[in-house]
């Protein structure tokens, strides 16, 4: 302690320091750390005791607010000279600040909510059930970095664990971070907000399970409230399935921007202008996708009597050609070369082998796979029950190297569970695919490995394409490649009449007009 006296200068004595900065320093001492490191921090905490005492904050009132107003303030305090901030980074400015407050807390001097202590050690206990659930260690790494640092966060701006809401999770999600013993930068920039609020939703789940504290109130609001009506209209009188609808209030949404919210005052002129300008900017999938859903809202509000009848008529047709294209499809080498890209060694890829096959040889879309379930597989008639985009049921034959592929995957890969659903996610905890674009993510995974992603995209819908295009140019009729797809028009078959170029090459008739 005396070589860290005789190197002080005049100002910052012994006999100068506020008492708490006495016992302050003393227990840095007792840690160990460099006399120049404690020389530094208790600088800044002086010059944060200092501040305090010229904003009027007593010591008492410090919590997280108070340390983002002295981490911002433009310093003109005579204890640092008149001179501004300290030239280094922001951390290491507010290290010493944050060690004094956490040292006064333990020291009574400031109350806090008490909670620190409590909440890590159920958080281990947390940490404990997901790893006897099987989750990966990153996995767990990941739980004890976000739910610890949420803990920090709550003790810094002194909330208990029983008064967390969503709209606690939020704020956490995008503060500012100056947590001790956490990363001094904004979580959003870390990890994904959405991330974030799931780990620590099931952190409380978890802390709510063993009634510690009270279940997290559920505020989970779909997109766009204002259309809950059109939803289920959509769902009573349409039939049309959760996917379809969340696709067309996500496009009406966009343009009530522009409509307004009053269905009264809808004009034709209004309906074309907004819709014209919208479909310059669009492509033609999503052009067609804009006029179907304004088509369905228009009707809806017509049908519950809140706008002017023949609306429909104003919404302008995007330019489309029938059976002007050819369907995206790959050769079947390059079909079996993704197949064969999956590692049969490891979890993972027996699973998307299995997916990738059913893809391939039966044509499914991917919902179907994603939806299907255990009791959908017949092992003992070698047939598998799929219910498509219409929910009706429909057989199709299990070849002999599916079958052998959702064998080998439910008997080596996939968990024991109470799950239905056939295939699940390989991390803990072990649920179902959310959404069916999982599944065309593992096509494309696989595209991608074999080395034919960048030409032909598309995940699981090239699949289905490669597999009726494979069929018509082996000499099967149009009857059966509808049959496999479960089209219930034959004019949606009718595009794939044109895929056998070179057969079509022999019957077209010579261009009459000069070569081109």
């Amino acid at each position: 302690m005396s070589s860290l006296n005789q190197r002080e200068r005049p100002t910052e004595s012994r006999n100068a320091l506020p008492e708490p900065l006495v016992d302050f320093v003393r227990e840095l001492e007792r840690a160990g750390l460099d006399a120049s490191l404690i020389r530094y921090q208790r600088r800044v905490a002086r010059h944060f005791l200092f501040w305090l005492e010229k904003d009027g904050t007593e010591l008492e009132a410090v919590d997280d607010a108070v340390l983002q107003r002295f981490s911002r303030h433009e310093c003109t305090c005579s204890v640092m000279g008149g001179s501004p901030w300290p030239g280094v980074r922001r951390r290491r400015v507010m290290t010493g600040a944050l060690k004094l407050v956490r040292f006064l807390e333990l020291n009574g001097q400031i109350r806090h909510p008490g909670e620190l202590e409590r909440g890590f050690q159920l958080l281990e206990r947390f940490l404990e059930r997901l790893e006897a659930e099987d989750f990966k260690p990153i996995a767990v790494a990941q739980y004890r970095h976000t739910c610890g640092h949420f803990l920090i966060w709550l003790h810094q701006v002194r909330t208990k664990l029983e008064e967390v809401d969503f709209h606690t999770v939020s704020r956490f999600a995008e503060h500012d971070c100056l947590c001790l013993g956490a990363p001094f930068r904004n979580p959003i920039k870390l990890f994904k907000g959405r991330r974030v609020a799931f780990r620590v939703q099931q952190f409380f789940r978890f802390l709510a399970e063993r009634q510690v504290v009270q279940p997290l109130p559920v505020s989970n609001p779909q997109p766009h409230d204002g259309l809950e009506r059109f939803r289920d209209w959509l769902r009573r009188h349409r039939a049309l399935g959760d996917a379809s609808i969340r696709i067309y209030c996500r496009n009406v949404a966009t343009l009530l921007d522009d409509l307004g919210d009053d269905p009264r005052v809808y004009s034709a002129a209004l309906v074309r202008d907004v819709m014209l300008k919208r479909l310059s900017e669009a492509s033609l999938p999503l052009a067609q996708s804009l006029t179907t859903a304004m088509r369905l809202y228009l009707r809806f509000l017509t049908s519950v009597g809140e706008c002017r009848a023949g609306l429909v008529g104003a919404v302008p047709t995007p330019p489309s050609w029938r059976l002007s294209t050819l369907p995206r499809y790959l050769p079947p080498s390059d079909i079996e070369r993704a197949i064969a890209s999956c590692d049969t060694t490891s979890a993972v890829g027996v699973r998307d082998r299995a997916i990738l096959l059913l893809l391939a040889r039966l044509g499914l879309r991917a919902g179907d796979v994603a939806g299907l379930e255990l009791d959908d597989i017949d092992w003992r008639h070698a047939r598998l029950r799929v219910c498509g985009k219409s929910r009706r049921p429909a057989g199709l034959p299990l070849p002999q190297d599916v079958g052998d592929a959702l064998l080998a995957y439910i008997e080596r890969v996939r968990p024991v569970v109470r799950e239905r659903k056939v295939f699940l996610r390989i991390p803990a905890p072990y649920r179902p695919f959310r959404e069916s674009c999982a599944i065309s993510e593992i096509a494309n995974r696989a595209l991608s490995r074999a080395g034919v992603a960048g030409a032909t995209p598309g995940g699981a819908r090239v699949f289905r394409h490669s597999a009726a295009t494979g069929l018509v140019r082996s000499g099967a009729s149009l009857e059966l490649v509808g049959a496999l797809l479960r089209h219930r028009l034959p004019n949606t078959t009718a595009i794939y009449a044109k895929v056998d170029v070179p057969m079509l090459l022999e019957v077209a008739e010579p261009w009459m007009g000069d070569a081109r």
